[in-house]
């Protein structure tokens, strides 16, 4: 029976490839062409590929640890995840971003900043961001799925990081945006279908019986100490408020505001709405992906909720304990159990390569348009931009199979660093340019300084220069503070500063 995990990986691969082939001529005609689809996307189709984009694998990987720490906390994760990213960006910052940058003409989220704020210090500085830290960011979606498949198929580690880093290049290099958003549309029902199963097993497996008798069990399990050295008991985790327990709250905020928040600012999320092919039916792929979400990403945390009755204590390794241990517990050995573990773990390699296609998409746009074809050879035609576009992807691919190669053990902790910065840099220029009218080129700017040196130097300097707060000084707390303090910091330095033109202001917020 082991077989048919085999089969629906033989399947999906040779999807993507066809996918790929079949959308070769889309991506042929220049930037727009290979980058955006030609903004001829639809938005359910955007739906779909905005919602397995923005679920990776990791999330699901990691449900188990989140489970573990925070009990029900762990829904706070998930809605969080439904309410500050897809509703906020769909409903907020969806409609107004795709007409601003269809009336500037532009393709890349550095690109729109510069034209939108009239500087060059986003598109050169942006891209430079990019460029550093989006390479551990692949490496680590690379790593991680490779384990997955060391762990459930044998493979030796390096075969597993060299087959899925082909498999990516191929489609990428060969389809562009296009390619991907098809196979998105075909992951993102894997993921529904998949998160469906993956809650109602879990809900249903012996040891949690039911959700109401799973819950009274939780309630009754011993006090015990989480990941972060915080004491809890099961009346804790299953409380919405923990109980007035204040360091399980203090722990979930900045883990919510980093999983749910930052996302708003990472470029693979923002260029989605660049490519839906009308502004007005922004709302409509809003409306499936919300429920597309909501769906997906409170299946994945349901077996994490329920971690601690199919666990004494978390196992070594934790974070990777439900793939592929806890599935094979709630699944079991029969031929039903089997085939719906088959279909789990192609919901992860599904959300894996939907996020590590946004990845490599967004590098490829920063080193290509953005740096290269900005600033080194503006003169390249359409053809000649295509190449270099599918170059840099190929490069991206290449440096972060090395880097995930060279299997570091702190490329985890790189990868929060990654998502940190990336995310501090832009997250508050990009809400305020569909937002506020009045934001200024100074106001925008010192944001993105701030969000940045607050991602960096949190975890590295400020940790050793002092150790009385060390334990305060996570890359999780950081990236949270990198996503707050510019929202604030922005408005206030540009009511102090040179205001933009009023006619260029009207012209990009009409209708």
């Amino acid at each position: 029976m082991g077989v048919l995990k085999y089969i629906f990986v033989a399947a999906y691969v040779i999807f993507v490839l066809v996918v790929g082939l079949r959308s070769r001529k889309d991506s042929a005609g220049g930037g727009d062409s290979y980058l955006l689809g030609g903004r001829s996307i639809g938005p359910v189709i955007t739906s779909f590929s905005f919602a397995a984009t923005y679920i990776s694998g990791v999330c699901m990987v990691n449900a188990g640890k989140i489970g573990w720490d925070w009990g029900i906390g762990s829904m706070w994760n998930a809605w969080g995840n439904v309410l500050l990213s897809i509703v906020f960006m769909w409903f907020f910052l969806g409609t107004r971003s795709r007409n601003i940058s269809a009336k500037l003409g532009v393709q890349t989220l550095p690109d729109y900043l510069r034209a939108r704020y009239q500087t060059e210090f986003f598109k050169l500085v942006g891209s430079i961001v990019l460029f550093v830290f989006m390479i551990p960011y692949t490496a680590a979606v690379f790593s991680s799925l490779s384990y997955m498949f060391t762990r459930v198929f044998q493979l030796p580690y390096i075969g597993a990081v060299i087959v899925m880093a082909i498999l990516a290049a191929v489609y990428l290099v060969v389809g562009g945006y296009k390619a991907a958003a098809k196979i998105d549309v075909i992951q993102g029902g894997i993921m529904v279908v998949g998160g469906l199963i993956l809650a109602i097993a879990t809900i249903s497996a012996k040891e949690v019986g039911g959700l109401s008798a799973g819950l009274e069990k939780l309630r009754s399990i011993a006090p015990f100490t989480n990941s972060q050295g915080v004491e809890a008991t099961g009346s804790d985790i299953v409380n919405f408020g923990f109980n007035g327990n204040w360091g399980l709250l203090m722990g979930i905020i900045p883990f919510v505001l980093m999983t749910s928040w930052a996302p708003s600012g990472l470029p693979q999320m923002a260029t989605k709405f660049f490519a839906i092919k009308d502004a007005k039916q922004v709302r409509i792929g809003g409306i499936v992906c919300t429920i597309l979400g909501l769906i997906i990403i409170t299946g994945v945390h349901v077996p994490g909720l329920f971690i601690h009755l199919f666990y004494d204590k978390l196992p070594e390794g934790g974070t990777n304990v439900l793939v592929p241990d806890l599935l094979t517990r709630i699944f079991g050995s029969g031929f039903g159990g089997q085939l719906c573990l088959s279909l789990i773990l192609l919901l992860v390699l599904s959300a894996s390569m939907s996020t590590l296609a946004g990845l490599v998409l967004s590098s490829s746009a920063a080193l290509g348009m953005d740096f290269i074809k900005g600033y080194c050879a503006k003169g390249l035609d359409e053809k000649k931009t295509t190449t270099l576009l599918r170059f840099c992807t190929i490069f991206f691919v290449f440096a972060a199979l090395v880097l995930a190669l060279l299997n570091l053990g702190v490329i985890s902790s790189i990868q929060s660093l990654s998502w940190g910065a990336i995310s501090g840099f832009f997250l508050a220029p990009y809400v305020y340019s569909a937002l506020s009218k009045k934001v200024t080129k100074a106001g925008a700017i010192t944001g993105s300084i701030i969000g940045l040196a607050c991602a960096v130097l949190i975890p590295t300097l400020v940790k050793s220069a002092a150790p009385s707060i060390a334990k305060y000084c996570s890359t999780v707390n950081a990236c949270a503070i990198a996503t707050v303090i510019p929202l604030i910091i922005t408005p206030i330095v540009s009511a102090f500063t040179k205001k933009p033109d009023p006619d260029f202001i009207e012209h990009i917020f009409s209708d």
